[in-house]
């Protein structure tokens, strides 16, 4: 008889692989790291010896540095992730906790061929008279621009704890146990930006990463209520804008490190468009600068055009175009775009592209966000 812990697999579909992971945290990191250990070396030689170390020039003791700090505040089933993947990769610890931390360790850095110092990221989610049909997250995944180049490792990585805890999806590169988008069994997605231009670049390393944290918050949110207890209940390390939805209504929250605001006045009923300023009022804050902050502003004002031109018609095929319009064509993606994500709750359905190298890719991830005795999630 198989078991659920030994009915861990991959699958691909498109340019991009799933990964369905079984087990305590530990099993699901050995699973992990035997089903994409070649992933895992080639995006380490790439990312970390070819573009942290070669390009950037970081020195090796300095990025090990900041990998154990990023680690240190971790939550023990991350750690217990990392460490099962270390055990059968074919990567040692080390080199995993590099890894973990490629992220974090180029924030700050600035590269020639993009000239910014931070990352923007955009979403738009539309509802009610602005759907043609469910509610739809659009979200772009802004960093430097070789990561485009790690996409044809990006992973969709659906996780079942045996401890309980919700199945949740998360997508991102490999050897990250941390989440900036993903979606639970319940179908809640969440979506992580930058919120430098007003919440500052003040960071807390004493504190656990938001970026770990938010993954907790879908393993144990089984409501949008749920997620912004967790929200309200929580000091992130840095200051972010995070979109989330279900299948009824989207709700952003503005997280600096000193509090956090759920956005309350909204003038578009059936409209949600996050960038990377904050632009709930009662903060009291400037508009920050446009060309210093990545066009955060004349993003969000494009999608917010966009969306008001196509109201009412908007579905999957059409936000599809809408995050293929870049910003000079009155669009929100640029050069900086590493991926895309859509995502609809109601169907849990994800659709994946990583410009200039893939197609938009849809994945069924529903299927295998349930439970093995709720059906099997083979495509």
């Amino acid at each position: 008889m198989t078991t659920e812990r030994e009915s861990s697999r991959r699958v691909t579909f498109g340019g991009f692989t799933v990964l369905n992971l079984y087990g305590t945290w530990r099993e699901m990191g050995r699973r992990y790291g035997a089903l994409v250990g070649d992933q895992l070396k080639e995006t380490y030689a790439a990312a970390i010896e070819g573009s942290l170390f070669g390009v950037c020039g970081k020195g090796r003791d300095a990025a090990e540095a900041v990998a154990l700090g990023f680690y240190a505040n971790y939550p023990h089933r991350l750690r217990e992730l990392l460490a099962g993947m270390s055990e059968t990769s074919g990567l040692d610890f080390g080199q995993h906790l590099l890894l973990n931390a490629l992220e974090v360790e180029v924030a700050g850095e600035i590269w020639a061929d993009s000239g910014m110092t931070q990352a923007h990221c955009t979403g738009i989610a539309v509802w009610g008279e602005y759907s043609s049909g469910p509610l739809i997250y659009g979200r772009n995944y802004d960093y430097f621009s070789w990561f485009r180049e790690l996409g044809k490792n990006l992973l969709v990585t659906v996780y079942h704890p045996c401890d309980g805890s919700l199945a949740t999806a998360t997508v991102g590169y490999p050897g990250g146990a941390y989440m900036t988008t993903g979606i639970n069994e319940r179908g809640i997605f969440l979506a992580l930006n930058n919120g430098e231009p007003s919440g500052g670049a003040l960071e807390y390393r004493n504190r656990v990463p938001a970026i770990a944290e938010l993954f907790m918050f879908l393993l144990d949110s089984p409501d949008l209520d749920q997620l912004e207890s967790f929200m309200q209940s929580t000091r992130s390390n840095f200051a972010y804008v995070i979109g989330t939805a279900d299948d009824q209504t989207s709700r952003c929250f503005e997280w600096p490190v000193f509090d956090v605001k759920r956005r309350l006045s909204v003038k578009r009923p059936g409209l949600m468009v996050a960038t990377n300023h904050f632009t709930e009022p009662s903060w009291g804050l400037p508009r920050p600068d446009d060309a210093k902050f990545s066009w955060t502003r004349t993003r969000r004002q494009n999608l917010l055009n966009l969306a008001e031109h196509f109201k009412g018609s908007i579905d999957v095929a059409r936000m599809k175009k809408i995050l293929d319009t870049r910003l000079k064509d009155l669009g929100a993606t640029t050069d900086n775009t590493v991926y895309q994500v859509i995502a609809v709750p109601g169907s849990m359905s994800l659709s994946l592209k990583v410009p200039e190298l893939t197609d938009w890719t849809d994945i069924p991830v529903g299927d295998f966000l349930r439970r093995s005795d709720e059906g099997d999630a083979r495509p």
